[in-house]
């Protein structure tokens, strides 16, 4: 079984969940391993590797970038499992996912330190154009569907909606692990602190962020100094969240327009999943 991404629809807050009940999974006849990088690169030597310990009654593999691995890649290493794969994705609408992963490359390893309005125009024109987007991220559903069914997976979606995404996540898995009853005892995910990938800027810091990582970049401000300072916006950004009422104005500029973008780009393929009329709408 394969949790495969995309980006910014919650993989993280899975992973962890998953990682904390690891031995509870285990007694449930399964292995969860979340895929470092570089692991992604070398699939067949994971495969060999899972192999060689003994294949358990079901191995669940999790990476964000699986959905963008080479499908003939994928093929091959799926290829050494004795059975068929099955892959979960999830679809978020891009009026939020956009603005996530500028904000996730502010904050991450990227240090991003152009505009959301640049970020917007080459993230659009790979949507666009999927096909020849050898790097980066993609949110044309139809396109990650395609490609992992050309690897020789069943594709499952879910449909991103915070306050039950890893209720419905962990439901896909008990339904195909046959695990419904032992999963109802997972411990809950502590509240993130630091700078844990599970926490997010604030539109209203963008600048100071991108200032940040321009010093940091050239060397004036130490990686230490710049995660401490992160730490702070980001709790300075949880504050200005719960004393806002709405979204922010980083996040609703551009909405109608990510909007009408959603639907001329993932429209048709949930019409026709029969999921959702309207997918991107957050309700």
């Amino acid at each position: 079984m394969l949790h495969a991404g995309p980006m910014k629809t919650g993989s993280t807050a899975f992973q962890e969940l998953l990682g904390a009940n690891h031995a509870l999974l285990e007694q449930s006849g399964i292995r969860f391993r979340h895929l470092r990088r570089q692991e992604l690169d070398d699939l067949e030597a994971v495969m060999e590797e899972e192999e060689g310990t003994g294949w358990p009654s079901v191995l669940l593999l999790s990476h964000e970038c699986l959905c963008r691995l080479d499908p003939q890649r994928l093929e091959g290493a799926l290829g050494l499992v004795p059975v068929s794969a099955e892959a979960v994705l999830v679809a978020r609408p891009l009026r939020e996912v956009y603005p996530s992963l500028y904000l996730q490359n502010l904050k991450g390893h990227v240090m991003r330190t152009s505009s959301y309005e640049e970020f917007l125009q080459e993230q659009i024109e790979r949507d666009r154009r999927p096909e020849h987007a050898e790097r980066g991220q993609v949110f044309r559903y139809a396109f990650l569907d395609e490609q992992m069914q050309a690897a020789g997976c069943a594709v499952h979606w879910v449909s991103y909606r915070r306050s039950s995404l890893l209720d419905d996540l962990v439901a896909w898995l008990a339904h195909h692990a046959n695990a419904t009853e032992a999963l109802r005892g997972l411990k809950p995910l502590p509240t993130p602190t630091g700078v844990s990938p599970r926490r997010s800027l604030d539109g209203t810091v963008v600048e100071v962020v991108r200032l940040l990582n321009d010093r940091c970049r050239a060397g004036t401000v130490s990686l230490a100094d710049r995660n401490n300072l992160l730490e702070a916006l980001l709790d300075s950004s949880d504050r200005i969240r719960s004393q806002r009422h709405g979204l922010d104005s980083f996040r609703d500029i551009h909405r109608a327009r990510l909007d009408a973008l959603d639907d001329e780009l993932n429209g048709d393929f949930w019409r026709q999943r029969a999921m959702h009329l309207s997918p991107w709408d957050p309700q």
